[in-house]
This record gives C-alpha cells, sequence and structure tokens, in this order.
C-alpha cells in the first residue's frame, strides 16, 4: 500500500480524484422518521419534480457525470426518474431501503436491510422489470447492480458492514472518514474500497438547523447555518486541497436541499470550477464506481487506513 506521504497516480495524470455525489431521494428519509403527512401523496416530491431537473441539466451543460446514492425504496416510486439518471450516464449507488440511520441498526436489522434492498421488493425486483440480467449493461444508458454504499449518518458497524457489502458484491463503501483506502474484508485476498465524504463537504451540515452542534464540532464559527456562498467558497477550498495533496475528494449535495435560487446558484459555482479543473487535467472528475475500480486495479495508490469519522451529535 502507499506511504503516508506518496502520492496517488491518477488517470491522465490528474493530481486528484474528485466524486461529484448526490445523496437522497424523495421523501424516503421524512417516511422513515415519520415526518411525512399521512394525507399527502407519494411520488410527487419537489425535490424528484422540481430541484432534481435542473441539477441534471446543470450537469448536463457540463458534461459531468454523478453518483447519486438512492435509498432502493424509490426504485418502485420514481422509476422514470432512475431511468433518467442512468440515460445521462449517471451511477446508480445505494442509500440503505429508506435512509435508516445505519450505525443505530442492530445486527439483525443490518442484513434485513441489505436483503430486502437487493432482494425482489428493490433493486433484483427493479432489475428484473427492466430484463436487465445479472451482469448485463455498460455503465452508461442502463442501471446496473450496485457497485457502493453511503451508509445514512456515515457510521458503519465495522467489519460486519464490510463484509456485508463484499457479500452482496460491492466493491466501495462511502462512509465518513478522512482518506480514501483499500480495506481488507474477512481474508488477505478481499479488499473493499472506501470512497469517504467529509462532514465538511456535505452541504446539509451549512444549510440545516438540526446541523449546529456538529458545525461547532467541525471547527465552524459557530452553531448558525452558514450561506450558500461560504458553502461554494468551502467547497472551492477543499477542491484545492485535494489537488495540492494529490487525493481523493467527494463532495456532496442533496437535491431536497438545493430548492432555492441561492442555493442552486452555489451548485453551479462549485459545479464550474470543478469543470475548469477537469479541463485543464488538475482533476479526474469521475463516478465513485469509475474511481473504485481504479483503485481495485491499482491497489497501492491509496494506503489501508481511512481514518474512519465516528462523530456522533444526535
Amino acid at each position: 500500500m502507499m506511504s503516508a506521504t506518496s502520492t496517488p497516480h491518477w488517470p491522465n495524470g490528474a493530481r486528484a480524484a474528485i466524486a461529484l455525489t448526490l445523496d437522497n431521494m424523495g421523501e424516503a428519509a421524512d417516511l422513515d422518521r415519520g415526518l411525512w403527512p399521512a394525507s399527502e401523496p407519494i411520488g410527487t416530491h419537489y425535490s424528484v419534480t422540481e430541484a432534481l431537473p435542473c441539477i441534471l441539466a446543470l450537469l448536463a451543460k457540463h458534461d459531468i457525470h454523478v453518483t447519486y446514492f438512492v435509498e432502493a425504496w424509490n426504485l418502485s416510486v420514481y422509476p422514470d426518474t432512475i431511468d433518467a439518471l442512468a440515460h445521462g450516464g449517471h451511477e446508480l449507488a445505494w442509500h440503505a431501503w429508506r435512509h435508516e440511520a445505519w450505525g443505530k441498526l442492530e445486527e439483525a436489522a443490518e442484513k434485513a436491510n441489505f436483503d430486502r434492498s437487493f432482494g425482489r421488493e428493490g433493486l433484483e425486483g427493479y432489475l428484473k422489470s427492466k430484463g436487465v440480467s445479472h451482469g448485463e449493461g455498460d455503465g452508461m444508458g442502463r442501471v446496473e447492480r450496485y457497485s457502493g454504499f453511503r451508509p445514512p449518518g456515515g457510521l458503519i458497524h465495522g467489519e460486519r458492514t464490510l463484509q456485508l457489502c463484499r457479500h452482496y458484491g460491492l466493491d466501495y463503501i462511502s462512509p465518513a472518514a478522512e482518506s480514501a483506502a483499500m480495506v481488507k474484508t474477512g481474508s488477505d485476498e478481499d479488499f473493499i474500497a472506501v470512497l469517504p465524504f467529509k462532514w465538511t463537504t456535505v452541504d446539509a451540515l451549512y444549510y440545516m438547523d438540526t446541523f449546529g452542534k456538529l458545525r461547532a464540532m467541525k471547527g465552524f464559527p459557530g452553531e448558525d447555518p452558514q450561506t450558500p456562498t461560504e458553502l461554494a467558497k468551502a467547497y472551492i477550498a477543499q477542491i484545492d486541497e485535494a489537488i495540492g495533496n494529490g487525493g481523493f475528494l467527494s463532495l456532496l449535495f442533496h437535491p431536497f436541499l438545493t430548492n432555492l435560487p441561492e442555493r442552486m446558484a452555489a451548485m453551479e459555482t462549485v459545479v464550474q470550477y470543478l469543470a475548469k479543473k477537469r479541463d485543464e487535467g488538475a482533476i479526474w472528475l469521475a463516478r465513485c464506481r469509475d474511481i473504485a475500480a481504479h483503485m481495485h486495479e491499482h491497489p497501492d495508490i491509496v494506503g489501508d487506513d481511512p481514518k474512519w469519522d465516528a462523530t456522533s451529535w444526535r
């Protein structure tokens, strides 16, 4: 594995590998938390019908493909949206069944979440309805089997979660941590790629009132929400830092939070900067599944310690 002082070698001589990601689709999280009104219909959430089309148009304008971590519950609720994502060349990755707080799941509940999400109610049923068999697809224009998992809340249950990921055919996991890494799972011959997110590249940390305590824990000047301008400035600074240290960076946006003109403008500022750095050759801007595949092919480009972030604030 790579030493702590080495510089990773990314494709085409890029200094850093960066993944632009989206999290959470529609009503899933509110339903899981009991916050969705019983009188409200399912399948017309504003984040899907209003915010997401604007985001996808922005991405198409700059020829950027993202990884969207979507709850498996959505496969039967928003199938047309799922299809549109695939046809746009975006990766569909897994974000639990219905956004359950992963760090709070007992062992049986964790296993059941995998079973339901990958089974007939989830991905297996969706692929079967589309006439897709195991192993089909070229990764562009068609929904494939999941390659990766981002646990809601960022926490996992150590080896237990990692072995379940590998059992269900996942190549990478994207928890809260500091560094990309290749981590052993079970045997010396089996590894999973860790493509972490940092809380400082999560839009919810800047925008949501409920993240006040975490803002204070992560070094923000106080617990008050930040402005979209401050988010864009912070994201761009972290892009530059990744280029400087030659590492991996994941940037995270939630469509349900990108619902105001000033927030959409902030996302556009970040996207434009990413496109600029990509065109300059400074970064490899890729989907998580592609970055994970490169790491599996070249495991020595990263270390074996992701520096897990076990921060809990609620």
